[in-house]
């Protein structure tokens, strides 16, 4: 076999333990496809992004993410401003970066998807110094992200993004926030924001339906003082992409926005939980190569 030198990046405890399994057989399942390809595992949360950095160094070409949303994450975070492609091996939760590059969603056909996947240029996002694939958000959110981890052990990911996004509407409310987007200025209680660089996040809610990879710009999503109610109904909505109204929940277009908190919110990136007082988000225009379809 021949092609470009190829490493792939496996978290072993992706997938329910998908991962630890795949290790022992993902290169040959790959050299079915005709792709040659070095394996390693991640030793702990956030070394992905240490092994992809030093897969450029060490001269590789294409850097294979086996995991979900949060491992290829990381593994961009290693690769981004370099010329070394990010290719994706989805077997997390949620899986829309994926999704949105047109990735089969059948196992068995992602080693032939790969051998004829095409290089392409993409925008990140940078959150707070942090590089972002998806989607960055504070409020509500960031309270479901820390939810789904433990509903989705018990239930499966499909049902524990749509629980955890529930428990949340019922027990979260609208937070005091100053945002700026461009000249724009809001001030209030605020549901939640999401500044958005491609169009899914949460295992298949259509965040921004009208967001691409490559246009230089974030989509921002920005809901305001919603009741239970209203809540539940955009939730409802945000599977289709309809939830944008215009009215409670706008949606701008935008290079940066900025968000201030009176206190410690949850935020997510790339379904990721955390904590932060603000955020100051950016696009950085074609900043990395992706394979895609």
């Amino acid at each position: 076999m021949s092609g470009p030198r190829t490493l792939a990046i496996v978290n072993p405890v992706a997938g329910k333990g998908a991962g630890a399994k795949l290790t022992r057989r993902i290169a040959s399942d790959l050299a079915t496809a005709g792709i040659s390809a070095d394996v390693v595992t991640t030793p702990a949360a956030g070394e992905a992004a240490r092994l992809a950095s030093a897969a450029v160094e060490d001269g590789y070409e294409r850097v294979i993410a086996v995991g979900g949303d949060g491992t290829a994450n990381e593994v961009a975070n290693g690769l981004v401003n370099t010329q070394v492609a990010l290719a994706l091996y989805p077997i997390g939760a949620g899986n829309d970066f994926a999704r949105a590059l047109g990735y089969p969603r059948r196992r068995r056909q992602l080693a032939r998807f790969l051998a004829q996947a095409r290089a392409r240029r993409i925008d990140v996002g940078e959150v707070n110094g942090r590089i972002f694939l998806n989607a960055a958000g504070v409020g509500i959110d960031g309270h479901v992200a820390e939810r789904v981890i433990a509903t989705s052990r018990v239930i499966g990911s499909a049902l524990g993004y749509l629980v955890g996004s529930l428990v949340s509407i019922a027990t979260y409310e609208p937070r005091q926030m100053r945002i700026r987007i461009g000249d724009t200025t809001r001030q209030g209680r605020h549901l939640v924001v999401v500044a958005a660089n491609g169009t899914h996040f949460g295992n298949g809610m259509r965040v921004a339906p009208d967001a691409k990879l490559d246009d230089g710009m974030l989509d921002v999503i920005v809901a305001g003082d919603l009741g239970k109610w209203a809540s539940i109904l955009a939730l409802a909505k945000i599977y289709r992409g309809t939830h944008v109204d215009g009215r409670t929940i706008v949606s701008y277009r935008a290079a940066a926005v900025d968000v201030e908190l009176d206190q410690e919110l949850p935020m997510e990136v790339d379904g990721e939980a955390m904590r932060t007082r603000e955020l100051h988000v950016r696009i950085r225009p074609q900043a990395l190569t992706v394979l895609a379809r």
